[in-house]
């Protein structure tokens, strides 16, 4: 049974992009060869490399993201995200353009990257989006957890309550999020790890446990999704407590670049507007005058973006049900509707006011 679960290996799935689908594609841009947009840890020493090959002692402009920063709908040769556009256009000023996105990506997610990030680039400005959808998320993914270690930032952490709340919680975990503290350096920890190696190389599934688990989990995203009736249209309420852990988070994330001397720009994401949305509209109003009312409140500068990208550049995704058609895409876009984006954010950039060698974003 588990060998006719598994999928074919040229078709496996990559399960953190399933908001996507088959008609929209997964961009990370380079520019002249430099990386200049990477996801998470995983990668970020690409982009690092890059900075410190190319970027010198520039000051950056961080852009952290969700999908929406580095998906293409129905991309089309010679295509590419805004985070390419705004890397050549910022780099006129002397600065440099770095993007950092994760599917979903969550505001306490955002705030730890910020984190790692603030010791490794010269950050200089910060571009921040807000998203109704992401704020029902929380936690952090097993791909930021390793920032959790690095004592700078723990030490940082360890000065907000937010901060103090992610360190405890995902401070020592295991693949499944499951604690492990209690094992570190012991006989359990090192026997298992042994036992894993030798399993791997005698059976291939073993070695595909992460496969076959997110198999797994996709086909019980599309059943409970098939069972609830729910689709790309159904309305997000709020989730109370884990708005207020992103608010929070949010809060963190403003006070610290303020404390440092950062410019921020906090933005509304850009949401296809065509048709009804499908969030609850007195609680989509509510997140919008709340997010603007603490920027302003945090000397960030505040722009609401989400009515910026018109119908002709949205496309479709793929079934997020059992047995369903192509759905519509309200988050992705092609690449028209990402050259509007890198147009608004660089607006938005010289408006946070003039320096001594140009425009000081």
């Amino acid at each position: 049974m588990l060998y006719a679960f598994l999928p074919d290996p040229s078709e496996t799935e990559n399960f953190e992009e399933l908001a996507l689908g088959g008609e929209t594609v997964s961009y990370l841009a380079s520019v002249d060869g430099v990386p200049v947009h990477c996801l998470d840890l995983d990668d970020a020493h690409r982009c690092l490399r890059g900075y410190r090959d190319r970027g010198g002692a520039r000051d950056v402009v961080l852009w952290l993201g969700n999908s929406q920063v580095h998906s293409i709908n129905q991309m089309k040769p010679g295509d590419e995200t805004a985070a390419a556009d705004l890397h050549r256009r910022v780099a006129r000023h002397g600065r440099y353009f770095l993007t950092f996105s994760q599917p979903n990506a969550n505001l306490q997610e955002h705030y730890l990257l910020f984190q790692y990030l603030l010791d490794r680039v010269s950050i200089k400005t910060l571009v921040l989006p807000v998203v109704f959808d992401d704020m029902r998320n929380t936690g952090i993914r097993n791909s930021l957890a390793d920032a959790l270690k690095a004592p700078a930032v723990a030490a940082r952490l360890a000065k907000t309550a937010i901060g103090q709340r992610l360190l405890s919680d995902h401070g020592d975990q295991d693949a499944a999020g499951n604690d492990m503290a209690a094992l570190d350096d012991t006989v359990q920890e090192k026997s298992e790890a042994w036992l894993n190696a030798r399993l791997e190389s005698l059976w291939p599934l073993w070695a595909q446990r992460p496969t076959l688990r997110g198999e797994l989990f996709l086909f019980l995203y599309q059943f409970r999704n098939w069972a609830l009736g729910i689709n790309p249209s159904s309305i997000r309420r709020m989730i109370p407590g884990r708005y207020a852990l992103n608010r929070q988070a949010l809060e963190a994330t403003l006070d610290l670049a303020r404390g440092r001397g950062i410019h921020v720009l906090l933005y509304v994401v850009p949401i296809r507007d065509d048709v009804k949305i499908p969030y609850d509209l007195n609680e989509y109003r509510l997140f919008k005058d709340d997010m603007k009312r603490l920027a302003l409140a945090k000397g960030a500068r505040f722009a609401n973006l989400e009515n910026l990208v018109p119908a002709q550049y949205r496309g479709s995704k793929a079934a997020t049900t059992v047995g369903g058609g192509n759905e519509l895409d309200f988050m992705h876009f092609q690449a028209g509707g990402h050259a509007l984006l890198a147009e608004a954010l660089y607006t938005e950039l010289q408006a946070l006011g003039w320096g001594e060698g140009g425009r000081d974003f």
